[in-house]
């Protein structure tokens, strides 16, 4: 329960059963009368059981009922851990769990379990902070002053605006830190300085730097600053550092701190992860990076090479890359928390590009020994996905083909270039002219039925009727993207199986497939980021290639849902990469975005028994 909770509880209960007026409980707490509005209505929802606190438009507020019943949600783990940790922060001694319990109005043998609970976690995610306990003196945080800073702005979600305004998220959170003008303060000197750079900022991204500064003032209060031991200070000049120290020697004059080179660089780092500045004409500013900057170079082209982009035709995205990644580097590397709010959007949309950076990060991981999280991939992703978009013919290319009458031919190229402008036409052809078809062209329009279809190199062929019409155009362009997965799904690969979790199907797909050698692989690209895109559908995929020409899909649908990474998943594309790497997929996995788009799809393709049904599914409007 919040600090400020507590108290006005207390003051309520000393009331001896009179009300007691907002502007009372506002000036004692040193907020606003809505703030207590807020407050109340927090705590009669989520904490009071037999009890009340009753309000009235006259006279104010009063508790009703015995405060005894106080109801303290023992589930509520992540809430006491913020607490605990924020505790923690606001002292530069040992504290004992019997005053932590007391503070924190909860036992002392649950504050026990959550500390234990707090310490597993450090130890598992291989933070340099730990809790140190002493018998008889309590327990302290120990160890890096950025990470001891980094946990807690981990336990703080942006959860709370969706019910209250920042400033008031803010109080939320810190209200005990700090009054409510001083709250403010912080929040409007960080508008205008921004502001000063013509940054369009999410309420979210605001919150996530006062958040940080409003921590690091705390922690410099009590001389609890940056110093060598916690940070190496790098000679940068970004243009995060100019705007970091612009904030902060404004609010050292405003709030009578202290803030050193480090406290700036800290706060630069941060704004680096939120990735709040443009990427236009970004250069790489820092000091002795040579070394560095070979290694990721290095990396890219390794990544390039093995799927077949021009770093010549590329290479002002090719430099734009380059820079973010030589930048990221330096809050990863202290393990810098990168917030992505667009990552399930990245994940699901650009698939090809996220499956590519997650290569290419793998492949950084292990030159410069450096973890690269999932949010960072996603903003690896969309460097990728302009390099994708920049290295290949951005209309989709299709040939017509047609009967006896060429004017039929005619009307249906006037036809698609009036719906499809994204599509270039690419020749009309008689059907006895196939063999004449330029390199290439993936999808065929035809108006008539080919008899060697399965000998045209082609991915998609679209059979439309002579009369072309409104019908027909419908059909086109849901073919255009529903075609592609014939072309790669085999009969023999679609298999209908009863698997209780992610490893056991695994298992069996691979096995059934004949690719077991692929399984570790597999699990290896697994832990890197979940490959679950939603809907109950998951696209697993090894980081290794196959013997296969071209990409190979296999398909499970499971008869029960299994977790996926952090979501259940229930249909299963496990795909298998080609030896020739440079093949492009990228408008497969459109395909597949586009196909479950539709909400109802999923329960759609869960019912279906057979080869033709699953592929008559996929292809429905």
């Amino acid at each position: 329960m919040k600090n400020r909770y507590i108290k006005i509880l207390e003051h309520l209960a000393q009331s001896d059963n009179e009300f007691v007026s907002g502007s009372e409980l506002a000036n004692l707490f040193n907020v606003t009368t809505r703030t207590i509005r807020n407050d109340i209505r927090e705590i009669n929802a989520n904490y009071l059981d037999k009890v009340i606190i009753a309000g009235n438009t006259q006279k104010g507020y009063k508790l009703v009922g015995d405060l005894s019943t106080i109801h303290q949600n023992e589930d509520d783990y992540e809430e006491r851990a913020f607490n605990i940790i924020k505790t923690l922060l606001s002292e530069t001694d040992f504290i004992t769990y019997d005053e932590l319990a007391k503070k924190l109005y909860f036992s002392t043998q649950t504050i026990r379990k959550d500390v234990q609970k707090l310490f597993q976690i450090i130890q598992a995610e291989k933070r340099n902070i730990e809790v140190e306990a002493i018998i008889f003196q309590g327990i302290r945080l120990k160890g890096s002053e950025v990470e001891k800073r980094l946990l807690l702005k981990k336990l703080v979600t942006t959860n709370c605006l969706k019910r209250m305004s920042l400033d008031e998220g803010l109080q939320y959170y810190f209200g005990d830190w700090f009054s409510q003008s001083s709250i403010q303060l912080v929040y409007s000197c960080i508008e205008e300085e921004v502001t000063k750079y013509n940054l369009l900022l999410s309420s979210q991204e605001l919150f996530s730097i006062c958040v940080n500064i409003i921590i690091s003032i705390k922690r410099a209060g009590l001389n609890q600053k940056i110093a060598e031991k916690d940070m190496r200070l790098d000679n940068t000049s970004f243009e995060e550092l100019k705007i970091a120290k612009l904030i902060l020697i404004r609010l050292a004059k405003e709030m009578n701190v202290q803030f050193n080179e480090y406290e700036y660089q800290y706060l630069c780092y941060l704004l680096i992860t939120l990735q709040i500045l443009p990427k236009n004409n970004e250069v790489i500013e820092h000091e002795h990076s040579d070394e560095i900057e070979e290694k990721v170079k290095s990396v890219i082209k390794k990544v390039w090479t093995r799927y077949g982009f021009s770093s010549r035709k590329n290479e002002k995205l090719f430099n734009g890359l380059l820079v973010h990644i030589t930048k990221s580097l330096y809050p990863l590397k202290y393990y810098f928390p990168v917030e992505n709010p667009f990552i399930s959007q990245i994940k699901s949309e650009y698939l090809n590009a996220y499956n590519i950076a997650v290569v290419l990060a793998k492949e950084l991981q292990f030159c410069l020994n450096i973890k690269i999280p999932e949010n960072e991939i996603g903003y690896l992703t969309l460097h990728i996905m302009n390099i994708i978009e920049n290295s290949q013919e951005t209309r989709k290319r299709i040939a017509i083909i047609y009967g006896k009458n060429p004017l039929v031919g005619k009307l249906l190229e006037r036809k698609i270039n009036l719906y499809f402008p994204n599509i270039k036409i690419d020749g009309l052809f008689a059907n006895h002219e196939t063999h004449l078809l330029p390199e290439g062209i993936e999808t065929i329009v035809t108006t008539s039925e080919i008899f060697e279809e399965q000998h045209l190199n082609v991915k998609n062929c679209i059979r439309v009727s002579e009369m072309i019409t409104n019908e027909d155009m419908k059909t086109i362009s849901i073919q255009l993207n529903r075609g592609l997965l014939k072309y790669y799904l085999s009969p023999n690969d679609l298999y209908f199986l009863d698997e209780e979790n992610q490893k056991d199907l695994l298992k069996a797909l691979t096995k059934f497939g004949d690719i077991q050698h692929m399984y570790t692989s597999i699990n290896e690209r697994e832990k890197m980021s979940s490959t679950n895109i939603g809907n109950l559908v998951a696209m697993p995929h090894p980081f290794d290639c196959g013997n296969n020409k071209k990409l190979r899909v296999l398909v499970a649908i499971n008869k029960q849902k299994i977790l996926w990474g952090d979501k259940m998943a229930q249909i299963i594309f496990l795909f298998i990469p080609p030896k020739n790497q440079k093949v492009n997929n990228t408008n497969f996995f459109e395909e597949i975005h586009d196909v479950f788009k539709q909400t109802n799809m999923t329960e759609k393709l869960l019912n279906v028994t057979n080869y033709d049904e699953f592929l008559e599914v996929w292809s429905s409007k």
